[in-house]
């Protein structure tokens, strides 16, 4: 069985070569909106985060569609029919920690192999991801876990027919967003980096949307 560190960087590696993805953080997506660069964008985030979602803009007259599930999945709730009426141009999937449902979905991977729970994952990496992670039980382990869980589903996205021909021809790039509670901070997957990097936040009055961490959805322009 290999380590955490291996699965992470092995799945991280696949994306970096994926040509759809991209760095992009919560200004840059708000900024974009706002300005009208991004003309409609889509965030797919844990349902285990709340209503309240830090770093995601919040101004009114965006075009941009909030869903939530549990394990930020994008093969559910309509997302697909959305992306496609309302031709979507970026799409962000926003995990974090500490989220108690990876933990139970862990348990239950692990616990019930041979039920019908998610077939198609058993037999990958997502399976021995949370075997280590159950085994040590480390809060360190679970953040880990957390940037993990949003680098598999990136990774499904990528994989499925209908989003990889929109990537292909340029009409949609992916986004990786992780919340780290422990700090309070925004993690923006880095493609070129093939790893998550810590948005230190700064007010930028040439900023067309500014927003405090302590405040979650806060924005002025």
């Amino acid at each position: 069985m290999r380590n955490l560190v291996d699965a992470f960087d092995d799945i991280a590696f696949r994306l970096s070569n994926f040509g759809g993805g991209e760095f992009l953080d919560d200004l840059q997506l708000s900024d974009g909106l706002v300005s009208g660069s991004i003309a409609s964008a889509a965030v797919i985030a844990c349902s285990d985060m709340g209503w309240l979602l830090r770093y995601v803009c919040s101004d009114e007259s965006v075009n941009l569609h909030l869903f939530q599930n549990f394990g930020h999945r994008f093969d559910t709730g309509g997302f697909l029919e959305t992306m496609v009426d309302s031709k979507v141009e970026r799409v962000v999937i926003y995990g974090h920690s500490p989220c108690e449902y990876a933990r139970f979905r862990a348990r239950a991977m692990v616990e019930h192999r041979s039920s019908d729970f998610s077939n198609d994952e058993k037999s990958g990496d997502l399976l021995e991801v949370y075997s280590l992670a159950l085994e040590s039980d480390d809060q360190s382990i679970w953040q880990n876990v957390g940037r993990y869980n949003v680098l598999f589903e990136l990774m499904k996205m990528a994989e499925h027919p209908a989003i990889e021909a929109a990537c292909s021809k340029g009409m949609l790039k992916l986004h990786g967003w992780f919340f780290n509670a422990e700090s309070a901070q925004l993690e923006v997957f880095d493609s070129s980096k093939a790893k998550f990097v810590e948005q230190k936040f700064k007010l930028d009055e040439s900023a067309i949307v500014r927003f405090l961490p302590g405040e979650g959805l806060v924005g002025e322009r």
